[in-house]
């Protein structure tokens, strides 16, 4: 029998920065995603949205990054964002799962009912993956960046 991995969601610390800066995506999904060195910089210098990086793990082994902030407290929602596998660890239906403890993780620790993320026009492969994980269109573009909106819950 095999055992089954043991999927984590951590903080990013000093024990597994330098981990989560070495992460990349598939070179066809550079131009879709920051950096994890970016988006590191954003959660450490731009606390206006008040960015929580976290590791995602299999075992003791980083396999992915994600973000999560801009926490609307009125309107009960919380952005997910910079969801990424590195590209050795896609195609196992490793992000799905995560996607789906990042949705647990973050319905017990904010006060929200609904997550909001963004992702490219051109990224119909994400679009794919969010909508299989119970995110609907939210027919918005993000005004930061032109990204469609899509979001989870109520």
């Amino acid at each position: 029998m095999t055992e089954q991995p043991q999927f984590r969601i951590t903080p990013v610390d000093g024990h597994n920065l330098w981990p989560v800066l070495k992460l990349k995506v598939a070179p066809e999904q550079t131009q879709f995603i920051e950096t994890n060195a970016q988006s590191l910089a954003e959660a450490g210098f731009d606390k206006r949205f008040d960015w929580h990086p976290y590791a995602l793990m299999v075992a003791d082994t980083v396999v992915g990054f994600a973000m999560i902030g801009a926490l609307n407290t009125e309107e009960r929602y919380i952005w997910l964002d910079r969801l990424m596998l590195d590209a050795q660890y896609q195609h196992h239906g490793w992000g799905g799962t995560f996607l789906e403890l990042l949705k647990a993780f973050i319905m017990t620790n904010w006060p929200v009912d609904t997550i909001v993320l963004s992702y490219e026009r051109e990224n119909m492969e994400a679009e794919r993956f969010y909508f299989q994980h119970g995110f609907r269109d939210l027919h918005r573009v993000d005004d930061n960046n032109g990204e469609k909106m899509a979001v989870f819950g109520k």
